[in-house]
């Protein structure tokens, strides 16, 4: 079994955009970060590219939507160290633009939801045993602003006048599943804790990223900031939150 003292993550949807710069940026601090592809092709030539560096990073098969691969990747995890220190739900999709719920269907939301709220769910219940058994144990979850529902209420705020039904939704209900997990490590008295991070609008590869650059989106850099911040932090003193790299953000 590998050093128990190694800080282990495990970053889903790694091989390109925001996850991509999270793993490269917390191996460069000295972690070992596994990371989670859908995309094995590209998957390969990130692993490639960051162990080039001398960087410590392995490659495992993770579709969030498929029960087997995920675990898969915790076995994979659990027979090379035993423990996790650090989940990061960075995989997901954006869904439908502009959806209205009138305009959009059954079958949207259900795809959405498979991806941005099952997905993430399955995957960090089956990593939650092993980030038991580590020193500390952080869930990171990427979310939206535009899940909140303060945001989405308020008059002054650009997201009252934003619609895009099924992918809002899907983030909501994350913060939901945050806010749950978060609960239960407390009253369990467990050094397991869980978050929600907003990256805010980002020019990704899942999207138009001419346009949204356009529009003012930030680069995969800057939208993996906050992140990456919590995951560095030698505390684990936040549980429950929703923040990013301005403060906190209304659920």
């Amino acid at each position: 079994m590998a050093d128990a003292k190694k800080i282990v993550t495990l970053i889903t949807g790694a091989e390109r955009g925001m996850g991509f710069v999270e793993a490269k940026t917390l191996a460069q601090h000295g972690q070992f970060v596994f990371i989670g592809a859908y995309d094995m092709e590209l998957g390969q030539k990130a692993v490639k590219e960051l162990k080039d560096q001398g960087l410590d990073v392995a490659l495992v098969h993770c579709d969030i939507t498929d029960q087997k691969t995920i675990d898969e990747t915790i076995k994979t995890i659990d027979d090379k160290f035993g423990y996790l220190n650090i989940l990061i739900n960075n995989a997901g999709i954006p869904g439908p633009q502009d959806a209205l719920p009138t305009k959009s269907t059954v079958d949207q939301l259900r795809k959405t939801f498979d991806t941005n709220f099952f997905g993430t769910y399955a995957m960090t219940r089956a990593a939650v045993p092993l980030l038991k058994k580590a020193s500390y144990g952080k869930i990171l979850t990427i979310t939206s602003d535009m899940g909140s529902l303060g945001l989405a209420t308020d008059s002054k705020s650009m997201f009252s006048h934003i619609i895009s039904f099924p992918y809002q939704a899907s983030k909501t209900a994350l913060n939901a599943m945050t806010v749950a997990f978060s609960k239960e490590f407390r009253d369990a008295k467990l050094n397991v804790t869980a978050n929600s991070v907003n990256p805010g609008m980002t020019a990704t590869d899942l999207v138009d990223k001419e346009l949204f650059e356009k529009q003012g989106a930030k680069p995969v850099e800057s939208g993996a900031h906050r992140a990456i911040e919590l995951a560095l932090d030698p505390k684990n003193d936040l549980n429950g939150t929703f923040t990013e790299d301005a403060g906190i953000v209304p659920w």
